[in-house]
This record gives structure tokens, sequence and C-alpha cells, in this order.
């Protein structure tokens, strides 16, 4: 039985690349029934629902799914979590935490002190680096 957590799992399992893993990462989970999956994407995203991205999707699924689904989508807001929310909020989560750590490190509250400067933007995570 696929939920809205489920489905973020599939989508990160299914391997897709490309533009239709960005249609996937945009994509809220409504339901999944006989062979239907239903879900929702912002009007803002509705460029990436072309109709060889939604078959690109629905191939990526099918072997975690055991069934090529038919993809059906509403334009709405998506209720939930999409993967591209979850995937910026821990970026920005992991950003946060690089800025604080170097920010509280001695040598560099001393090189501060100093009169140095930090400039804007130039702290990234070790994974980002």
């Amino acid at each position: 039985n696929l939920d809205a957590d489920g489905w973020l799992q599939l989508v990160e399992r299914s391997g897709v690349r490309g533009p239709a893993a960005q249609l996937a990462a945009h994509s809220g989970f409504v339901s999944y029934a006989d062979g239907v999956l239903r879900l929702t994407l912002a009007p803002a995203d509705e460029h990436l629902k072309g109709p060889a991205m939604v078959r690109m999707l629905a191939a990526a699924l099918e072997p975690q799914l055991g069934v090529e689904p038919q993809i059906k989508f509403e334009l709405a807001e998506p209720s939930g979590e999409t993967l591209h929310v979850r995937n910026e909020r821990q970026r920005d989560a992991r950003q946060a935490q690089a800025e604080e750590t170097f920010m509280n490190d001695p040598d560099v509250r001393r090189m501060l002190d100093s009169g140095a400067r930090v400039v804007p933007d130039s702290i990234r995570p070790l994974d980002e680096a």
C-alpha cells in the first residue's frame, strides 16, 4: 500500500534521472490503486509533465511497483512534502550547520577578531564543496 512517505522512498529507489526525476521530485502523492498513480503538481511546475517525461517516470517506477503505472496529474499545490521540498530543507539544514561550525571554529573567531571578513556565500558543506 503506497502512501505519501512511501512515494518519496519509491522515487529515491527508482533510479529515475534527468527531467523525469524533476517531475517526480515536484509531484505530490494523492493515491495509487489498480495501476493508476494520482499525483499533484503545482501549476508553476506544469511544464515538467511533458508526455515523454511522464512515460519515462512510469517506466522507472515499473520495477518497484511490478506494473508500469498510468500516471494522472491534478494541478494543485501538493498537500504533503515533495521530494524537492524535502531535499531543499535538508540542503538548507546542512548549509546552516556548515556555517555555524565554521563561524564557531576558534581559529576563525581569532581571525574575525583581528579584522578578517567572511566572504558572503563562501561557506559550503563538505558534501557540496
